[in-house]
C-alpha cells in the first residue's frame, strides 16, 4: 500500500544502515518533492543529517516495516487525514484507504507536493487543521 515495493524498502534500509549521510542526501529531496524548490529538499537533508543515525535507523524501520491497517477500524477518535496531491511516500490511495477505514475521519487533499506539507505548504496545512479543529 505505499509508494515503494518491499524490495525497495529493504534496499532503502540497507542504504541507511551503511551510509546515513548519503541516504539523507539522496532521500530527503525525494521525500520532500518540490524539485522546483530545492531549498526545501536542502532543509530536510540538513534535518536528516543532524539526526542521530541510530535513531534514524530505528525510526525508518518502524515507519517502513510496521503495518497497522488492522487497527484503523477500532479508532473512534475524530481524525484529520492530510493527504498531499502528489506524494511518493504515501500516494493518494493511502489517504483514501485510511479515510475509508477510520470511521470518524475527514480527508483533506492538499494542493501540495511531497510528503512534508508542513514545510512545502504551511499555510494550507494550517488552514486545514484550523478548519478541522
Amino acid at each position: 500500500m505505499g509508494g515503494f515495493s518491499e524490495a525497495q524498502i529493504h534496499e532503502l534500509l540497507e542504504f541507511l544502515d551503511t551510509n546515513h549521510m548519503g541516504w539523507s542526501q539522496a532521500m530527503a529531496p525525494v521525500i520532500m518533492g518540490n524539485a522546483d524548490r530545492p531549498e526545501l529538499g536542502e532543509e530536510l537533508t540538513n534535518s536528516f543529517c543532524r539526526t542521530d543515525p541510530d535513531i534514524a535507523r530505528r525510526f525508518a524501520r518502524a515507519t517502513f516495516l510496521s503495518d497497522n491497517r488492522a487497527d484503523l477500524e477500532g479508532v473512534t477518535t475524530r481524525a484529520l487525514i492530510l493527504q498531499c496531491a502528489e506524494d511518493v511516500i504515501a500516494p493518494r490511495e493511502v489517504g483514501e484507504y485510511v479515510h475509508r477505514k477510520l470511521p470518524n475521519s475527514q480527508l483533506v487533499i492538499l494542493d501540495a507536493t511531497g510528503h512534508c506539507p508542513n514545510l512545502s505548504a504551511p499555510g494550507e496545512t494550517i488552514r486545514a487543521i484550523r478548519t478541522f479543529v
